[in-house]
């Protein structure tokens, strides 16, 4: 059955439109616009992987149904249009451009091409995971940097601890678990200082459509003007491709060039023609940002009400100090239901909580303020 809704319908959220999607196929009220405020051990609340849970656009869905009709054919086509489409995003040549299967593709084939080159590689400590359990698992050499007191990633401790052996710095901005961002001045000057050095640093710009801060600003403009500079970003967060896998690399021609020859035609036709629809619906973007922000809003009024520490987000979750193991906190949330982030260390007291819908936020503060309050 194909369910046909305008986008006033999705955007608004009826309840003709919510009854309308959830009738017509066997779907959790996690995926479309009816808030989830009744969980379930089978159909929790999922705020603990930073995902989308508003789903695909009514533009995404319907170009990955369309081309399920030519899915049996080889997307080389599609990919260079949808590598086409990126460029023009960025206002960059396209020969600056990749896509691979999700963003962590592209931060496993920069382990690769350093551990080939036998570097060592400097990370904050914490932050997003993937490239530092690959690169251990291939034998590199890894330098962890804490976070700066108030947690954000401090470049004068990251410069501090490079050495003769380090070849990639890989930055998360903004950061994960911890959603603060780098400011750009001083960023743009570590690059140029690192490439000029012959150091590739790595910029993971999963979260960057959800920031409003004038202290950010995208690194896809420094590719050009450094050889030693790569942009990953991803379709995982707000396009809510997370199962189906998009990301996108910004990077010098060299290196889009040995991408090609590592882990080549990883993508599929469908989820391309998608993401060409998502990444060009502005509207339902809008959407989902202001969305997000109602349920920031809604965390940190719980922690203003309970006196908690709360760090200020620029992403879709954000992370707040529980005065308690985070692990206990997400075995009492998960028996209402509500999945909420590991533990991570060294900050074990502090809980990573990823925006969901407004109404569910609120009942998970509801409970948080009756369990913990």
């Amino acid at each position: 059955m194909t369910i046909k809704l305008t986008r006033r319908e999705w955007i608004a959220g009826s309840t003709a439109a919510s009854s309308l999607l959830l009738s017509g196929a066997a779907a959790s009220a996690q995926t479309f616009l009816t808030p989830n405020v009744n969980p379930t051990a089978e159909n929790p609340i999922r705020a603990h992987f930073n995902e989308n849970v508003y789903g695909h656009s009514l533009k995404a869905r319907k170009a990955m149904e369309d081309a399920l009709d030519d899915s049996h054919k080889y997307a080389f086509g599609v990919f260079f249009e949808l590598m086409q489409l990126m460029a023009k995003l960025e206002d960059i040549p396209r020969e600056y451009v990749t896509l691979g299967a999700g963003s962590t593709e592209f931060l496993e084939k920069a382990a690769v091409f350093n551990r080939i080159e036998g570097g060592a590689i400097i990370a904050p400590d914490p932050t997003y995971g993937d490239i530092i359990r690959f690169a251990g698992s291939l034998g590199s050499k890894l330098i962890r940097v804490p976070v700066a007191e108030d947690m954000s990633i401090d470049l004068k401790d990251i410069r501090a601890a490079v050495t003769d052996e380090v070849k990639l710095i890989y930055l998360c901005n903004p950061n994960n678990p911890i959603p603060t961002v780098i400011e750009k001045n001083a960023l743009k000057e570590f690059i140029t200082e690192m490439s000029d050095r012959g150091i590739t640093v790595l910029i993971d710009e999963a979260y960057y459509e959800y920031v409003d801060n004038p202290d950010f600003e995208s690194m896809v403009s420094m590719v050009r003007e450094n050889k030693n500079v790569i942009v990953t970003r991803t379709a995982s967060k707000i396009h809510a491709f997370a199962g189906v896998r998009i990301g996108v690399c910004y990077a010098h021609p060299d290196f889009v060039k040995k991408s090609f020859g590592l882990f080549s035609n990883t993508l599929n036709y469908t989820a391309m023609r998608g993401a060409i629809a998502s990444y060009q619906d502005d509207e339902y973007q809008a959407f989902l940002i202001g969305k997000n922000k109602e349920c920031l809003e809604i965390v940190y009024k719980m922690c203003d009400d309970l006196g908690l520490d709360c760090i200020k987000s620029n992403a879709n979750f954000t992370f707040f100090n529980a005065g308690r193991p985070a692990n206990e906190v997400a075995a009492k949330m998960k028996e209402h239901h509500i999945l909420l982030g590991r533990e991570f260390k060294p900050f074990t007291n502090w809980v990573r909580i990823s925006m969901t819908k407004p109404e569910e936020m609120q009942h998970i503060a509801d409970i948080y303020k009756k369990e913990f309050g």
